[in-house]
């Protein structure tokens, strides 16, 4: 029987209908993802849907084929960036990186938590030292605890009755070690001259006065949004602030480089209790720190100090000497005009190329190393304390381990405990197979409303090992579609994500901003 064209046309219509129906229902599905569980998964070399290419460029080497066949991207520039943009709301995503890994010692993963001040909440996923050391081991609630010489039965046993924190090496601040100075915590009040760009973590003492800082601030209006401070403190280890003071931008949102005046941002404890404290300075890089202003004489600044520059503020460029506690000092500025040679005990660092880390080993010792800066507008990193003067000085602190921590540095140092936050790595398929848990709703987005995780291999420059990546996997989770939670799940599930920008007081900067 010969079709009619009209036929032809109607079946034709009806052939489309149906494709489209199937395509949206298609589409449909895999947005609302009924299961509650959407897996995808970017090998850094094609694209893959949600997932941004890694960034920024030069971070990997060329991809390799290796013998079963698969593409590794090598990581040979600490950290690498990949933006996730999911198709619906979740609560959680799982991240999982498969990888060879040539030699190198520490690997982590980590997620934006505070766009005001690029914070990432991050997990060391992989740590060859604890992975190899010959101790007693003891595991608890994400908690691992080496003991040289057996001493305890538990980790809340070590925790009841911490030894001396010199005796401690620690991978974060899991633990808290009361700190006693035989030296009054309060004197005179004193105005310090800085000029300290973005955001900072002090800690200072207290005994019983009050404590109270002040930081005398500006806005230079180099970057477009707005720039609020917020000043928090915490007992040294805890999680929840003790007090909150928030200083609201000063009305100027855009980047036209007009400077502020100088405003003041306080926050004070009446009656603390005897011990060290934490001061976390939020702050977006827009912000600098003029002065501070405290009766403390006890004042540091964790891991880094960004000296800020002059610019809009004073004419009198001065050197400036910092004093590093720790065994390693790196440098970085990002513009060429701030290249400068530092000095320190007889020897230099040249800072010669701009975007780049410059590392150099220090001395180490009670009364750490003496570092001259001749300009500002550097980026300085140690795996200790800066303090701003000799007086200031103290080291709160148990020892970090770092990516090149040897046994014999645990020995020379006397240290007989390990506790780390830790989980250590798989073997899959001959690779090694790490993963990191974040709560989507504690996460913070990009500009562009995307949520940001990060690879980081800290001293992989330095080692000359590669970090191989076959894999990365975004596992996102939220609760199954069901007839009891259909209609708010739907509800929810197609609401914009909102960004939390977490004050984190435990968090990692890696001291750049992506666009």
């Amino acid at each position: 029987m010969t079709m009619t064209l009209a036929q032809y046309r109607r079946r034709l219509r009806l052939a489309v209908v149906i494709a489209v129906v199937f395509g949206l229902a298609y589409l449909l599905w895999h947005t609302l993802i009924p299961g509650g569980s959407l897996t995808v998964t970017t090998d850094l070399v094609h694209p893959a849907p949600f997932v941004s290419e890694p960034k920024p460029q030069g971070r990997l080497a060329d991809d390799i084929t290796d013998d079963a066949g698969r593409t590794l991207s090598p990581l040979i520039h600490h950290p690498l960036y990949l933006d996730l943009t999911p198709p619906s709301r979740f609560d959680r995503v799982r991240m999982t990186v498969r990888y060879l890994n040539t030699g190198h010692g520490q690997i982590e993963l980590g997620a934006l938590a505070s766009s005001l001040d690029e914070q990432y909440a991050a997990d060391v996923v992989e740590q060859r030292l604890i992975d190899t050391l010959p101790w007693s081991r003891v595991e608890s609630n994400g908690l691992v605890l080496l003991q040289r010489v057996r001493r305890y039965d538990s980790i809340d046993a070590f925790l009841r009755k911490p030894p001396d924190r010199r005796a401690v090496a620690a991978t974060d601040n899991a633990v808290v070690f009361p700190t006693r100075l035989d030296i009054p915590a309060g004197g005179d009040s004193r105005t310090i001259e800085v000029s300290l760009r973005g955001q900072h973590r002090l800690i200072t003492y207290a005994d019983g006065a009050p404590l109270a800082l002040s930081f005398i601030v500006q806005d230079m209006n180099r970057e477009t949004g707005e720039d609020p401070v917020i000043v928090s403190v915490y007992r040294l280890g805890e999680s929840k602030p003790l007090t909150r003071v928030t200083l609201d931008d000063d009305g100027n949102i855009g980047s036209d480089q007009h400077s502020s005046k100088l405003r003041t941002v306080s926050a004070s404890l009446s009656n603390p209790a005897a011990g060290a404290y934490q001061i976390e300075f939020t702050a977006s890089a827009d912000i600098f720190i003029r002065k501070i202003v405290t009766r403390q004489t006890k004042l540091v600044f964790a891991e880094k100090i960004y000296l800020g520059d002059l610019i809009g503020y004073s004419d009198n460029i001065r050197p400036r000497t910092v004093i590093a506690s720790g065994r390693r000092l790196i440098a970085r500025t990002a513009h060429t005009i701030s290249l400068q040679t530092l000095a320190f005990d007889g020897n230099t660092l040249i800072v010669d190329e701009p975007n780049t880390r410059f590392m150099r080993d220090l001395a180490g010792g009670p009364a750490g190393t003496a570092v001259r800066v001749p300009k500002g507008d550097l980026l300085l990193e140690t795996d200790g304390v800066f303090a701003l003067t000799p007086g200031d000085l103290f080291e709160p602190l148990p020892y970090r381990i770092q990516w090149d921590t040897a046994a014999a540095e645990l020995q020379r140092r006397g240290i007989e405990y390990v506790l780390a936050r830790y989980h250590p790595p798989q073997t899959v398929d001959g690779l090694t197979e790490a993963s990191a848990e974040f709560d989507l709703r504690r996460l913070a987005l990009t500009r562009d409303g995307d949520y940001r995780f990060v690879i980081g291999a800290p001293g992989i420059d330095e080692s000359q090992q590669e970090v191989r990546i076959a894999s990365v996997a975004f596992t996102l989770l939220r609760e199954p579609l069901g007839f009891g939670n259909l209609r708010s799940s739907l509800a929810q599930m197609f609401e914009p994500p909102v960004s939390a920008s977490l004050i984190l007081p435990d968090g990692h900067s890696f001291g750049e901003r992506l666009p």
